[in-house]
């Protein structure tokens, strides 16, 4: 080989290299990330919050992608994916209740490693990281948020005081409605079947993620409901889908409402029963609970047994087949400082994860100070189901159904859906 020939293939291998490490770095440089809110078209302040942070991430020099998925099927749809090994995110939002699949299919990316060298690990909540880690010691998710489920209820609806027991409501209200809020699908579980019937006692999952909510203590839970339901106290809207439900609160014709305490975001225009108006912005609820007129409690529950509010928290995952991993965890390390949390809390409607963000004026507020009461005296864990979605629509399908015809039997209606929803899981793990 001549000189000339052997420098011209040297400075070709420059080139190649040069160009491979511009490919690397181009792709370092695009972010592909899943939530469940809509950047393109903000609707309200998760929305907002959303094209907010990726705006301001793209001033760091990286194209972030928001692919947007349906807040109830996102856990599914994350799943599917990455068991078909097809097109996934190098980030995705996960509701922490929905790990148990991912941690059985090995299919996200451990983050303790990470965690072990994050400048924030010493100011993330143990409470919200225990709440990201599996049964293994796998840590699968970087909690995000914390939220819960509660009453709100109109003062002078209740002029005796809210006593917020179910075989109480429709005695005490003067309102049409005694209470509203969500029962169908996966989110109707959440903030209204599974705080009412753990105050009954009842045990929805057992250890290895199946079904056990056939028992005893569930009749007694849905039969208190229908003879709500029975007395007209519950509206129709309450068993739909959808979210027509909402607006019986907000016109004040229902006197209680079953939320989240990320709903202020969305509760507006208010109106007490009295009159009262309240304007339609995210600050309603605020200034209603200030002026007195709208106070807050635990979700309803029988008056024989103690509470429960879940323990709603989210996080950011990493697909082990991520294609830009070390991306990933750049824009996470971005995102965890305590003022981007306490804006990511502040805007979904929850407390911040990050211990420092607890001193921020934000979570001072009546509201902020009630709802952190409320998850800190009755918040419990939500069952470990091995498809926690699944899981959740099935049995809210099941008790609206019930609900709806009375004729049925109870107990044999509940442990079909459970032997159903069983012999699914049963089926996905191959036996």
């Amino acid at each position: 080989m001549t000189k000339r020939t052997r420098n011209g293939v040297l400075l070709l291998l420059m080139v190649l290299v040069a160009l491979s490490v511009s490919a690397v770095a181009a792709q370092d440089k695009s972010l592909t990330i899943w939530t469940v809110y809509n950047s393109d078209s903000p609707q309200n302040d998760q929305d907002k919050w959303m094209a907010g942070l990726i705006k301001d991430y793209q001033a760091e020099g990286v194209t972030l992608k928001n692919v947007t998925r349906p807040f109830d099927t996102i856990s599914t749809d994350l799943n599917l994916a990455l068991l078909a090994g097809g097109n996934v995110p190098d980030v995705s939002y996960v509701s922490a209740a929905a790990l148990s699949p991912f941690a059985i299919n090995g299919t996200l990316t451990d983050l303790r490693d990470f965690i072990a060298q994050a400048p924030w690990k010493d100011d993330l909540d143990p409470v919200a990281l225990a709440g990201c880690t599996a049964s293994t010691g796998e840590i699968l998710c970087i909690p995000t948020t914390m939220a819960t489920t509660l009453t709100y209820y109109w003062k002078d609806a209740y002029p005796n005081g809210y006593d917020g027991s179910i075989e109480d409501l429709a005695d005490d209200t003067t309102t049409k409605y005694a209470i509203t809020g969500k029962s169908a699908d996966v989110f109707g579980f959440d903030v209204f079947f599974f705080p009412l019937m753990t105050s009954y006692g009842v045990k929805f999952a057992d250890d290895k993620g199946l079904a056990s909510w056939a028992a005893p203590e569930a009749v007694k839970g849905v039969e208190a409901i229908r003879a709500l339901y029975a007395a007209g106290k519950i509206p129709d809207t309450a068993l739909a889908t959808g979210f027509d439900y909402e607006n019986n609160f907000k016109d004040g014709s229902a006197g209680a409402f079953m939320a989240g305490s990320w709903s202020y975001v969305f509760l507006n225009p208010l109106k007490t029963p009295s009159g009262k108006e309240y304007p339609a912005d995210s600050t309603a609820v605020e200034k209603a609970l200030a002026a007195g007129d709208l106070q807050l409690a635990p979700p309803i529950h029988t008056k024989d047994g103690k509470p429960t509010t879940s323990l709603v928290q989210n996080g950011w995952v990493i697909p082990k087949d991520s294609k830009n991993i070390e991306g990933a965890k750049a824009f996470i390390n971005w995102d965890m400082t305590t003022a981007r949390n306490v804006a990511y809390a502040i805007s979904y409607g929850g407390l911040p994860t990050l211990k420092s963000g607890l001193a921020d004026a934000a979570f001072k507020t009546p509201y902020w100070t009630g709802v952190a009461a409320i998850l800190e005296e009755y918040g419990a864990a939500p069952p470990t189901f091995f498809d926690s979605d699944t899981a959740k629509q099935k049995f809210a399908d099941t008790v609206v159904d019930l609900i709806q015809h009375p004729d049925k039997d109870i107990l044999s209606t509940l442990r079909t859906a459970q032997d159903e929803y069983n012999a699914e899981i049963a089926a996905a793990r191959g036996g």
